[in-house]
């Protein structure tokens, strides 16, 4: 090997690697210990941690190599991961510099960066791709898949370098995972958990062990890890419908302010039994309480091997294997749109403005006879699934003089989704029951909307009167058994090359090439309900095959539930309500399944398929002289995408029999018609990159950098069905009461979405004053095209027609919720940083991020859709822990907060997510070197996510959501 000539002091080396790992290392407590420990110690430590990425190389050529990176980049370890017990690595990563993350079930699940939304933050472990497939296929990684111990070191790029996979507007989180010839012979680590959250009141278990082995030389190794999770998440919500206000009246919807809104749902008149008329009033269509319970097993299996049988040859396989189980059920309690009937709408309550419904009452007996007044709606799902993930890499490493060559092939497959899915709903009154007389189980319901929650308030008899077989009618027509299933796989073939030239300034040439190769199926299954008499071989073999015709839900309905019915306790945060008349969905499903033969058919008609083929090769030169290091490249990368769906359009011609006024069934009633749509883009993308470093003072580090950087859009973005829906007067007419209107309406995915496009540049000043003290000021501007938003919109289109249903010609779909491509977007802010050690192992560091967007238009298929800025993009965030790391006690207590966030255009008007502030605890007690007691509490402040439309008040509340405060306890021990 030869060493790269190199040897600045001591206080510069020190610096370089500290300002490079920036506050990210010194925030999880790097630059703490650096209070106990001389500069040559934690020079050396670092040292260390930078050879676990290069093979037989000395420290000072690594040191070399990464000093030349004038990437904006932050680090973190293992070793600063572990001093205080994180549930993932998402939770370290909540301290680094504009960096927020987004929790499920209490773990870090995604992260985002800069307040962009965190779909634009590109994941990859051991430089590539994690494919996962909960149902629905993700671009995103799942940062819950992957517990702490399994990880070596991260970093958390925010301008790019020409090397690095392309796929990150927000930014690149690098994780590199542990390896045997980086760890001490038989060391390892195992950490026993117990947790609890308030909304389940259970107590659960998580282990995690690894243990890692090499030989004597120290030329070949072996690592295994295990770990497995039980969890119970339990979510609350209270909202109205997610996708339409509706504006009363035929004149021009406005907000609050008089500004015209482009809403798409008009409504006419509200009347109330007092004859009062409520015209240019938005209200909710649909008003809501729900509780989502949820039952997760996890486990994961790593196993790592290396082995040097040269100097300069290093081969090396990895593989990681992730299982997620899920039993999932959801009770909800709806007061829907055909509750605004004058026979027992009571009252109306208007905001301050006199033009927001947020709140109203009903009475069935309110116009002096007893009326159907059929809710509250009581419904809900069942659904079990199961999703694996499964991926391995075969390495090879050679380093000769003066280049050095690693060459990569790997597979990353998930699948998933589920297994049984399906839902039942009630009426409060015995409709559809043929009943002689009306028979209410409520009387009286009531539903108003608060500053930050829903109140819903229902006859307290309601729950008795359900379980004595008063009212709760089936509403088979309601139900539903669709679910969704996908299958992701990746290939893909990597060759780098570094060249060591010391050409002058121009130190390394870096070159590679890369090829990806993904496939992607989902497709779409029902669960029927068979009569036991049922013969399904013949079912299967007629034309039609089986269908939902042949199955309870749109039969005889649903069995009755009087049984079952129970009462949804401990319910807080969300919404208030004084009682939640439900399903016991379990013991439900013993009673349909005691009745009803169970079916599940995939649904080979409907489906989409998207195939994509990346070319990508890039070339990079490192350069440094005196005082000021960098690096300047340019990524090439080819995009070919393949996507194919079918479209179904869904014709509902009648309700009911003209001449007996009994319920239509079968092709009478529906016809469903599917077309195959296919299609094949190409896009090329140069994407050039440069990043410098001054070292203007040994204390003092000056960075830039610019960039041209992309992401591609979801996978449901682009592929999903599009389902069109016509309805006809004679349906329309039948259900009049329900306010039901004729004509088109539907969704779909957007096969135009083009891939987003960031032109960015950053400028930053790290001024590191003492020993484990810093500070530092940067400054960001990216200019994206391309973003993707979400639409409720009226989109016209041109129809071939159905023989004798409607003529072909210009149709309106209205609503129609698609996802369309903005232009012009400006994310441009700056990031602030301070970090301090104090004597005594006390310290603070804290971090601000302000992030200013613009509106930019929307459009699909090249018509403009309104504006929209940045989704996702919140307007300010801030990270702020004081700690104590002593040599017996660790503790460290964070305050997380993140501004108004961009969620989307419905009705005509944006969605926003309120800002939301969180705090949490994590301790640990050192019995000994190897043995802490670790102990943490999440979201201590019980925080909650509230989403509004419109920004010009706060009385359209979407909804507000409880996922629980939860605890942990447990034992960690290294070896």
């Amino acid at each position: 090997m030869t060493n790269r000539p190199y040897s600045p002091s001591l206080s510069k080396l020190y610096k370089s690697m500290f300002c490079l790992s920036f506050v990210a290392v010194s925030q999880v407590s790097v630059a703490e210990d650096a209070v106990k420990q001389s500069a040559k110690d934690q020079l050396k430590k670092n040292m260390e941690v930078i050879e676990v990425r290069g093979i037989r190389s000395s420290m000072a050529e690594n040191l070399d190599v990464k000093r030349m990176s004038g990437s904006v980049v932050d680090a973190i370890t293992a070793e600063d991961i572990g001093k205080f017990p994180d549930k993932n690595v998402a939770d370290s990563l909540q301290r680094v510099p504009g960096v927020v993350i987004e929790r499920d079930g209490g773990e870090g699940a995604s992260v985002s960066i800069r307040g962009l939304s965190s779909e634009l933050t590109f994941t990859q472990l051991n430089g590539n791709f994690i494919a996962s497939s909960p149902g629905e296929p993700l671009r995103s990684f799942d940062y819950t898949l992957l517990p702490s111990a399994m990880i070596e070191s991260v970093e958390v790029y925010k301008s790019p370098e020409a090397r690095l996979d392309e796929g990150g507007v927000g930014g690149t989180v690098l994780m590199h995972s542990r390896k045997p010839l980086s760890m001490d012979a038989n060391s390892g680590v195992l950490n026993v958990e117990s947790t609890y959250a308030d909304v389940t009141k259970e107590y659960e278990p998580q282990f995690t062990g690894l243990y890692s082995w090499k030989n004597d030389d120290e030329t070949f190794g072996v690592l295994v890890g295990y770990t497995y999770q039980e969890r119970t998440n339990r979510t609350l919500t209270g909202g109205t419908d997610a996708n339409v206000w509706r504006y009363t009246g035929g004149g021009q919807p406005v907000d609050t302010k008089g500004n015209a809104v482009d809403n798409n749902n008009g409504w006419d008149t509200i009347t109330d039994t007092n004859a009062n008329d409520y015209q240019g009033v938005w209200f909710p269509q649909v008003v809501r309480g729900s509780v989502l319970n949820e039952k997760r097993e996890r486990e994961g299996i790593q196993f790592s091997t290396q082995w040097r049988p040269t100097n300069n040859l290093e081969l090396g396989f990895n593989y990681f294997g992730f299982t997620l189980g899920q039993d999932r059920t959801e009770s909800v309690i709806d007061i829907p749109e055909w509750s605004l009937n004058p026979d027992f709408l009571t009252a109306v309550t208007l905001d301050q403005t006199g033009t927001i419904a947020t709140g109203m009452q009903y009475d069935a007996t309110a116009s002096g006879i007893e009326n159907d007044m059929q809710f509250p709606w009581m419904r809900g799902s069942y659904v079990r699934e199961e999703s694996t993930s499964d991926t391995f890499d075969f390495n090879l490493t050679y380093e000769g003089d003066n280049f050095k060559a690693r060459f990569v092939i790997g597979n990353t497959q998930s699948e998933g989704g589920p297994e049984e899915s399906w839902e039942a709903a009630y009426k409060s009154s015995n409709a559809g029951e043929n009943a002689a007389t009306i028979q209410n189980a409520s009387q009286t319901a009531a539903w108003s909307l608060n500053q930050d929650s829903v109140a819903l308030s229902i006859d307290p008899n309601t729950l008795a009167n359900l379980q004595n077989g008063i009212g709760g009618g089936r509403d088979a027509g309601s139900s539903n058994s669709s679910f969704v299933r996908s299958e992701l796989e990746e290939d893909y073939y990597q060759a780098d090359v570094d060249f060591y030239v010391d050409w002058g300034f121009l130190k390394t040439i870096k070159t590679g090439a890369k090829y990806r190769h993904a496939t992607l199926h989902r497709e779409t299954g029902n669960t029927f309900f068979l009569d036991p008499n049922f013969d399904i071989a013949a079912g299967e073999a007629s034309a039609q095959g089986i269908t939902q015709f042949d199955s309870y839900q749109w039969n005889d309905g649903m069995p009755l539930a009087q049984d079952v019915f129970t009462n949804q306790t401990n319910i807080v945060g969300g919404f208030d309500i004084n009682q939640m008349p439900s399903i016991d969905w379990d013991t439900y499903r013993d009673l349909v399944t005691a009745n009803y033969n169970p079916y599940t058919r995939i649904e080979d008609n409907f489906f989409y398929d998207i195939e994509e083929k990346i070319s990508a090769f890039y070339i990079q030169g490192d350069f440094e002289f005196t005082d000021v290091r960098g690096n300047l490249g340019v990524r090439v990368v080819r995009t070919k995408t393949f996507t194919s769906s079918t479209d179904l359009y869904t014709y509902q011609l009648d309700h009911t029999d003209d001449e007996t006024g009994e319920p239509v069934t079968g092709d009478t009633r529906f016809v469903e018609d599917y077309q195959l749509v296919t299609q094949k883009n190409t896009d090329t993308q140069i994407l050039p990159s440069f990043n410098i470093a001054w070292d203007a003072t040994d204390d003092l580090v000056i960075r830039g950098a610019i960039a041209k950087v992309m992401s591609r859009p979801d996978y449901s973005d682009l592929g999903a069905q599009q389902r069109i829906t016509f309805v006809s007067d004679e349906w329309a007419d039948d259900r009049a009461a329900f306010n039901e209107l004729p004509g088109f309406s539907g969704s779909g995915g957007n096969k135009n979405l083009k891939p987003f496009e960031s032109v960015q540049s950053d400028l930053s000043i790290e001024y590191y004053y003492a020993q484990g003290s810093a500070l530092g000021l940067a400054l960001f501007h990216k200019k994206v095209d391309n973003f993707v938003v979400p639409l409720v919109i009226d989109m016209q289109q041109d129809f071939a027609g159905k023989a004798n249903i409607v003529e072909s010609g210009a149709i309106t779909v209205a609503p129609y919720s698609t996802v369309g491509n903005g232009t012009d977007a400006v994310s441009k802010g700056a990031e602030v940083f301070i970090q301090h050690a104090f004597e005594g192992g006390f310290g603070f560091y804290a971090n601000y991020t302000y992030n200013k967007t613009n509106k930019a238009d929307v459009s699909v298929n090249g018509e403009e859709f309104g504006q929209s800025a940045l989704i996702g993009s919140a307007k300010y965030q801030y990270n702020t822990s004081v700690y104590y790391e002593g040599e017996y006690f660790n503790v460290r207590a964070s305050y997380n907060k993140r501004g108004e966030t961009v969620l989307g255009i419905n009705s005509g008007l944006n969605v926003y997510q309120d800002p939301y502030e969180q705090v949490d605890v994590n301790a640990a007690i050192n019995i000994s070197q190897s043995l802490s007691l670790t102990a943490a509490v999440i979201n201590l402040t019980k925080s909650e996510t509230i989403t509004r439309l419109g920004d010009d008040t706060d009385a359209r509340l979407l909804s507000s959501s409880y996922s629980g405060r939860r605890y942990y306890a447990g034992l960690n021990y290294s070896f």
